[in-house]
Order: structure tokens, then sequence, then C-alpha cells
């Protein structure tokens, strides 16, 4: 994994070689630096960090289609009953991804440092995600081909999972890369390997956060308003351009923390 010849396509090895990734990276470094003299001082507050988890969910569902609110989201994750008679499976959906949240979170804290991911983390995030929606396939590689609606991109056939996944692992687990860089660097190459019959793009989302929170950062949220910004930057990372989709994840990274500065009323300054 030390040269980038030896890394099997689709995968990528993110750089910050390009000039619209250091300036975002020179933004977050800077938001980071806010962030931590908040934690000293003992915060977030609890409840801020709740509205963000709700928040995530929301947005990570919604970007895949959910019709749920974020109000809607809240009442199931506290564990009432939104009104209007809200699909099952959407439902289900938000419950999974706030206890697939909650158990990365849990990796995060209480894992030994610079434990890596393994591919059992995987199919375990894989299988809370997909709980009680698709039994066949939740904590299951696919086994066959799959087209992504939307793209001309076509995903590596699953007898490739054996050397593309501990290839990636291995990515995401190599020194000297900065953490936001390599955690926008794991959800590319989830979603380029592909390798669920559904319920990737949720899964690449909890492991790009779970990387964030080991390395000392919050939850970084893709909002749903961006999909557009977020899809057309994983098209041109799919063709080889990663700079775009780096910049983007790294950008909402630095959002995401400047939101919950604003939740805190301004105590990080």
């Amino acid at each position: 994994m030390d040269a980038i010849t030896a890394i099997p396509e689709p995968l990528l090895a993110f750089g910050d070689d390009a000039p619209e990734v250091r300036a975002a990276l020179d933004r977050v470094n800077a938001v980071h630096a806010r962030y931590r003299a908040l934690a000293v001082r003992g915060g977030p507050l609890p409840n801020s960090v709740e509205a963000m988890r709700v928040e995530l969910t929301y947005h990570s569902n919604a970007i895949e289609g959910s019709t749920l609110t974020l109000r809607d989201t809240q009442l199931i994750l506290e564990g009432r009953t939104p009104p209007g008679g809200k699909p099952l499976r959407e439902v289900y959906e938000a419950r999974n991804h706030d206890r697939a949240l909650r158990m990365i979170e849990d990796w995060a804290s209480n894992r030994p440092a610079g434990s890596p991911l393994t591919e059992q983390d995987l199919l375990a995030v894989h299988a809370v995600v997909l709980a009680d929606i698709d039994a066949n396939s939740a904590g299951r590689f696919r086994g066959e081909r799959v087209l992504i609606k939307g793209t001309r991109f076509i995903p590596p056939g699953s007898h490739r999972f054996g050397a593309l996944i501990p290839a990636m692992l291995a990515l995401a687990a190599r020194d000297g890369v900065h953490p936001v860089l390599q955690a926008a660097e794991l959800h590319y190459n989830l979603v380029a390997i592909h390798p669920f019959a559904d319920g990737n793009g949720r899964t690449a989302r909890l492991l790009m956060n779970h990387h964030l929170l080991r390395h000392g950062y919050p939850h970084a949220i893709i909002e749903i308003e961006r999909r557009a910004e977020y899809l057309a930057s994983l098209e041109r990372a799919n063709a080889g351009a990663a700079a775009p989709f780096a910049q983007f994840v790294i950008l909402s990274a630095a959002r995401s923390m400047e939101r919950l500065f604003e939740a805190e009323g301004g105590a990080a300054e």
C-alpha cells in the first residue's frame, strides 16, 4: 500500500495536493481548534450532541429518499409515533440508523486508540442499518452485479471483494493522512466498491463518522439540501478526480462543527 500503483481500481488514495483541498483543510483545522477549546471547557452540551444525532439520521436517510421530516425523525428516535401514517420501512430506517450511529460512537470511545476497522465491523454496521428491512441482505456482501441509478459507474463484481475490501481498510488505517481527508477517502472507497445490495450510502456515511469520532472530531452531516453537489462530486471521483469530493466532505465537517457552535450559543469563541 506504499505505492499508489498498488491500489486496485476503483479505489482511490486521497491527497492534499489540490489547492481547493488544502484550503478546505485549513478551514477545518481552524474550526477544529475551536472545537477542541470547547471540549476542554466541558462542551459540547449533551443536548447539542443529541440534536446532531437526530439531524445526521434525518439527512442521511433523506439523501436516500426517505420522506420523513426532521420532526418525524426526532419523534421516532424518542420512541413516539409521528403523525400521518409514515411508511414502516422509513420508521425502521430512522431507528436503525440511530442504533448504528450509537454503536460506532461506542467503538470510537471504548476501543483502544489506533484499532483499525475490520471487515466484521463493516458487516456489523450494515446489519444494523438493514435490520428488519431486508433479512437476506443485512450484514452480507452482495453476490450479484449492481447498477447505480443516475451514474454510468459500474461497481466491481463480488469476486473482487477479497482484494478490494482489505485494500480499502488498509488505506483507512495508514499513517500520515489528515483524518478528515482520510474519512472522505473511506466514504468514497466504500461507495465505489458498493459491496451491499442496499444501504451502501448510509453505511459509508456512518463509517466516515466513525473515523472522525475516533480522531477527535464531532459528527459530520451531509445535508439533504446539498444532495446534488454531493452526488456530482461522487461522480467526478468515479472518473478519477478525487479533489471535489474530498473538498465537499471536508467542508461538510467544518460546517457541522460551526453549526454545533451556533447551538452552543457561540460558546466556542
